[in-house]
């Protein structure tokens, strides 16, 4: 038992969600390019989640098969992982649970840091702790931020710890991830339908899910059907790369967005950024699944882009609901379980369910 586990025992904490129902580290893809971030843990419903049915048909009690929802976490394309409780990945699985639907969060490979946006971020932060250093008289903490960030920039930049990855590596690694929950999923969880699939995701989360169920290639290369998937939840998400929080692309936010956040992605051979916003490719006619769009209230600006998107469904008469949660852009993902978000999205899901 660990140390933190012997704290809990002390303290008398106990978890609300039993961690005998999770399935941790279950490897997705095992290629000749396999990462250990081709990974995905599995939250099972309890006994107590409300997942019976009355058939009267038969005049018994059946169990229902139960969608699978399918979490993707944020963190800039950069950072962040699938046991993350600050991207909110295990409480959106944890609560599909409690509501007695499988829960499933995916981890993949992510993005290096760019150059620029790493200096932005150092700039940033240097100037925080150089006021705090001159408050303080304190030229040790000014010497050490700029150590520690050499450090970082040589680690990150010098070190070659793995391959450069692209977009198209995030929509490989989806697309793995939701092969093997089709044909796998069952081994795990019986009463599971690997067929009535739901995908949610957080921030660039939410951006990479949009645009797999968006622009169809990704699934067709991999020979996964659309139809598998019920609906779409995208939360707090980026659709236009180039201007999310600002209908200008030369507007000073678009400018900063693109410094810091969408310069860290780096894109095939011949392709272009507007390739991968997920906004250009709703069309009238097109076979597109259920979308739900939620927005925090203090979203970073990004409830610009979610309106614009949600427009675009609307004026090409797609299927789409849209909500604005109380919150910020970080605490709709960790406080789901708390906040409106929790109520719109179930809502949507029994709506779509197939049965």
């Amino acid at each position: 038992m660990s140390y933190f586990e012997k704290l809990k025992r002390f303290l008398h904490i106990k978890p609300s969600y039993d961690p005998s129902l999770i399935i941790r580290d279950v490897a997705y893809f095992s290629g000749s390019d396999a990462h250990v971030n081709h990974k995905l843990d599995i939250f099972l419903p309890s006994s107590k989640a409300d997942v019976e049915t009355n058939s009267y048909q038969q005049g018994e009690t059946v169990r229902k098969a139960l969608p699978v929802i399918v979490h993707i976490h944020g963190g800039g394309w950069v950072r962040g992982s699938r046991r993350s409780e600050s991207r909110g990945g295990p409480a959106i699985s944890r609560t599909c649970a409690e509501e007695g639907f499988v829960g499933v969060v995916v981890s993949y490979r992510l993005a290096r840091i760019s150059a620029i946006s790493f200096f932005a971020w150092a700039f940033i932060f240097g100037l925080i702790i150089i006021i705090i250093g001159l408050g303080l008289l304190s030229w040790e903490l000014i010497v050490g931020y700029v150590t520690f960030m050499v450090g970082a920039y040589a680690y990150n930049f010098l070190y070659r710890v793995r391959t450069p990855v692209n977009i198209d590596h995030m929509l490989d690694d989806l697309s793995y991830a939701l092969i093997y929950i089709r044909e796998h999923i069952n081994e795990h969880c019986p009463d599971a339908d690997p067929n009535q699939i739901f995908l949610t995701g957080h921030s660039a989360g939410a951006h990479l899910i949009s645009l797999l169920t968006l622009d169809k290639s990704h699934l067709l290369r991999h020979n996964f059907p659309l139809s598998s998937i019920s609906g779409v939840i995208s939360i707090s998400g980026i659709y236009s790369l180039a201007n999310p929080t600002h209908d200008s692309h030369n507007n000073v936010r678009s400018w900063v967005f693109r410094i810091l956040y969408s310069s860290n992605l780096l894109y095939p051979r011949g392709r272009k950024m507007n390739e991968y916003s997920p906004i250009e490719y709703i069309k009238e006619g097109e076979e597109i699944p259920p979308f739900l769009v939620l927005s925090a209230k203090y979203d970073m600006g990004l409830e610009v882009d979610a309106k614009r998107f949600v427009e675009k469904f609307r004026s090409c008469h797609q299927p789409v609901e849209y909500f604005t949660v109380e919150g910020s852009h970080g605490s709709i993902a960790t406080k789901f379980a708390k906040n409106n978000a929790r109520k719109h999205f179930f809502e949507f899901v029994r709506q779509h369910m197939k049965y």
